[in-house]
């Protein structure tokens, strides 16, 4: 019996011993797991962090993109364009009705156009022209103030006949102004028909009217 007792102590000890080597061996995979998952994790940040930085930083052999210069102002005395302002106002006419009070050339969403002033004794016509394409940019019509009816298209009405055409009035301009002319229009108000043209000179804004007729240069205004 005593035997019996000593073998069944032995056998438990065993078996105690080995559940131990077993717990302890699960607890070190465990722990080498956790290290290893960590170490995945920081690997994997670390590569998240240099590719975002690769994709942000211009590659090896590429120029790093700048944004385009602006533009100057367009030289109309160097610019040609495929519609004359004889079709222009040809066209208007089509579209409106009365005299003729104002043409001009000047952009107008990036692009030029001519812009057409009509009157009748009671209202006004502006029909804005594509310049390179006869496109019909806008069409509008509006009643003249009551104040102005009858008497605005008298004194607005503009003599094309016998005029100098607008790029002799454009080097007229830049004669008596230095500079690069950027639009012009042709108009009269109570007086002779006269050509008004913008000159940038530098950042300085010049407004020179010259008789449509003579070529005299009637004023010069200089904006900053």
């Amino acid at each position: 019996m005593h035997k019996i007792t000593v073998i069944a102590l032995g056998l438990l000890l065993l078996l105690g011993t080995a559940g131990c080597a077993a717990g302890g061996g699960n607890g070190a995979e465990g722990t080498q797991d956790t290290q290893q998952g960590t170490a995945d994790n920081a690997s994997g940040s670390t590569a998240n962090d240099t590719a975002g930085n690769d994709a942000a930083a211009p590659r090896a052999g590429q120029t790093p993109q700048t944004p385009p210069a602006q533009q100057g102002p367009t030289d109309l005395l160097k610019a040609s364009f495929k519609v004359t302002p004889q079709q222009a106002l040809d066209l208007a006419k089509t579209k409106g009705k009365g005299d003729v009070t104002k043409l001009e050339l000047e952009l107008e969403n990036q692009a030029y156009a001519y812009k057409v002033e009509m009157m009748t004794d009671t209202q006004k016509t502006k029909v804005g022209i594509g310049a390179d394409d006869q496109s019909i940019i806008f069409n509008k019509t509006e009643p003249l103030e009551k104040n102005k009816i009858k008497t605005d298209r008298q004194q607005s009405k503009i003599d094309l006949t016998g005029i100098i055409d607008a790029k002799k009035a454009m080097e007229i301009a830049t004669q008596k102004v230095n500079g690069t002319a950027t639009k012009w229009k042709i108009e009269r108000k109570n007086g002779p028909t006269y050509y008004e043209v913008d000159v940038q000179s530098g950042n300085k804004e010049n407004e020179i009217k010259v008789d449509a007729k003579t070529g005299k240069v009637l004023s010069v205004e200089g904006n900053d």
